[in-house]
């Protein structure tokens, strides 16, 4: 034989996918063309992906007068992949993809707990707003209720309460109307 050896092609996949000594699986925010978000979702996701895109449903009046449900992204032109950071080069050459988010010079990380506190936002079935401007309000934690353990900010608006959570990447907040009882105040340097 020729001395050399074989190796299989799931093998050398695996490798392509996350090489050694490569950090774990993060999740990276991408900024795309308006109006592309469902079809590069499917993309991705056909590409094996994980991808996050929170939507909500709002009521709209078309000309006919005629009401319907429909569903919007809560970012709008921005979509959350969890991958590897050697492969947001390849994801950003894929058709309506602008570019990924980053800051001084660095692919900008949303945390996992980012995530799971705007899923669970959605999973409560309250209206979600996503405000870019906002008058800085208190650091505080929810203390009690399906968002316990959250850290955010909290704002009044119309004589309610609400609590946000940061997303410094893109500079917006998801907000949710709460009970001012379920919170506590918090530093925010923590």
């Amino acid at each position: 034989m020729n001395g050399r050896k074989k190796v299989s092609p799931v093998k050398k996949a695996e490798r392509k996918r996350e090489p050694e000594g490569s950090p774990s699986k993060q999740w990276y925010l991408f900024y795309l063309w308006p109006k592309a978000e469902k079809s590069v979702f499917n993309e991705l996701r056909k590409r094996g992906y994980e991808v996050f895109y929170p939507t909500y449903r709002a009521q709209r009046v078309w000309r006919n007068r005629q009401k319907k449900v429909i569903e919007l992204p809560l970012f709008p032109n921005y979509l959350f992949v969890r991958t590897y950071q050697h492969e947001l080069y390849t994801i950003k050459c894929l058709p309506r993809i602008v570019t990924y988010i980053a800051s001084e010079g660095k692919p900008s990380v949303i945390s996992e707990r980012e995530i799971e506190g705007i899923r669970r936002m959605i999973g409560l079935e309250k209206k979600i707003t996503v405000e870019a401007k906002f008058c800085e309000g208190e650091y505080v934690r929810i203390s009690t209720g399906p968002l316990a353990g959250y850290d955010g900010i909290l704002v009044r608006k119309n004589g309610k309460s609400r609590f946000g959570i940061v997303l410094k990447a893109i500079n917006q907040t998801a907000f949710i109307d709460i009970d001012a009882s379920a919170l506590e105040k918090t530093d925010p340097d923590l």
